[in-house]
C-alpha cells in the first residue's frame, strides 16, 4: 500500500533567464539556459516523496532521452513507477521565462501526457485503490481526471486537487468529490465563473467555490499566503519570507508538503504550516524538480524561521 498516489505529468522544462519577462513583441537576449525535470505530477511526487511519503507516480513520458531522464529521476527519489507507460509523442515540455526578480511565465506542449488515458487507468487502478491520498491536477487530459476523481471517491480515496493550469470545464460534481481543492487566485475565479476578479471579492468568490461541495478549499495567495475554508473555520495563512529566486515549483512543493502532513496524521491547518515552510525554501533556488526541499532541511529551516521570530 502506497502513502500517495499522484496521476499527472511528467515535462522536461527548458528554463531560461531573462532580465525582465518579455512583453508581447518584444525580443531580449536570455542570460542563461538550463533544462530541469518538471510536470506538475512529477513535481508533486518528487516533493511528497523528499519529505518521507511513500509515493506512487501514474503518467505517461516519450520514448526519448527527455522521458528516459524523468524516469530515471522518480527511481532516484524512491518513487514507484509501475505506472508510468510510454507513448509515441515525444515527452512533454515546458518553455519557462525567469526574469531576475524570480517572476516567470511558461508554456507548455503536453506531448505524451495528452496520451495518459482511461484504458491506463485501469491496468493500473490497484495502484490507487490501495492509496490513501490521490493527487490531480489538469495537464493531463479532464476525461481521465474525473474518472479518476470517481474511481477514488467509490473506493474511499482522498482526493487532493489542484486545478492548475485553469479550466472553466471543471463541473459542480468533481468538486463535490474533493477532500481539499487547492486552487489559486486565478483558478479560483475561473472556477467559480468571475471574470472581472478583485482581491476585494476574495472571501465572496471563495464561498462560492467552497459551496460547490468540496471539504476543505486551501486558496494559495502566493507571497500573501493564502485562504482555508473548511465547514468550521476561515483561516489565512501567512507565507514565509525569504530571498526569491524562482517561484518556479512553490505551488507544487506546497502541494507535497500537505498531503505529506495529511498522510503522516496532522491536521489540515498543521499540514498548511508545513507546506508554507517546504514552498518557502523552494523559491530559495532555481528549477521545479532541482528545488525541491529534503524533510532535513524544511525541518531546519522551520526551527530557524521560528526561533527568529520569537
Amino acid at each position: 500500500m502506497t502513502d500517495i498516489v499522484v496521476v499527472g505529468s511528467l515535462n522536461m522544462d527548458t528554463v531560461v533567464s531573462v532580465p525582465h519577462i518579455p512583453k508581447i513583441g518584444e525580443t531580449i537576449l536570455a542570460t542563461d539556459v538550463n533544462y530541469y525535470g518538471g510536470g506538475k505530477g512529477a513535481n508533486q511526487a518528487i516533493a511528497a516523496a523528499r519529505l518521507g511519503s511513500k509515493v506512487s507516480m501514474i503518467g505517461k513520458v516519450g520514448k526519448d532521452r527527455s522521458g528516459q531522464a524523468l524516469l530515471a529521476a522518480l527511481k532516484r527519489e524512491g518513487i514507484d513507477t509501475t505506472g508510468v507507460e510510454v507513448s509515441k509523442d515525444i515527452t512533454g515540455t515546458a518553455f519557462i521565462n525567469v526574469s531576475n526578480k524570480g517572476e516567470n511565465n511558461i508554456v507548455v506542449y503536453p506531448g505524451a501526457n495528452r496520451d495518459l488515458g482511461i484504458r491506463q487507468i485501469e491496468r493500473h487502478r490497484e495502484i490507487i485503490e490501495n492509496s490513501k491520498v490521490c493527487v490531480l491536477q489538469l495537464e493531463i487530459p479532464y476525461e481521465v481526471v474525473k474518472y479518476v476523481v470517481n474511481l477514488c471517491y467509490e473506493k474511499g480515496v482522498k482526493v487532493v486537487f489542484n486545478p492548475a493550469p485553469a479550466s472553466k470545464e471543471i463541473e459542480d460534481e468533481l468538486i463535490s468529490k474533493t477532500h481539499i481543492l487547492i486552487p489559486n487566485e486565478t483558478e479560483l475565479a475561473i472556477l467559480a465563473g468571475e471574470y472581472k476578479y478583485s482581491p476585494k471579492k476574495l472571501e465572496e468568490i471563495a464561498d462560492r467555490v467552497y459551496n460547490k461541495g468540496c471539504e476543505n478549499l486551501i486558496i494559495t495567495l502566493g507571497d500573501k499566503g493564502g485562504l482555508y475554508i473548511s465547514k468550521d473555520k476561515r483561516e489565512y495563512f501567512e507565507s514565509k519570507k525569504v530571498d526569491l529566486v524562482d517561484t518556479t515549483a512553490a505551488g507544487d512543493s506546497f502541494v507535497g508538503a500537505l498531503v505529506t502532513g495529511i498522510v503522516e496524521g496532522k491536521t489540515i491547518l498543521e499540514s498548511i504550516e508545513f507546506a508554507s515552510f517546504a514552498a518557502a525554501l523552494t523559491v530559495t533556488k532555481p528549477g521545479a524538480q532541482n528545488s525541491l526541499p529534503i524533510r532535513a532541511g524544511v525541518e531546519k529551516f522551520a526551527n530557524r524561521f521560528l526561533n527568529n521570530k520569537n
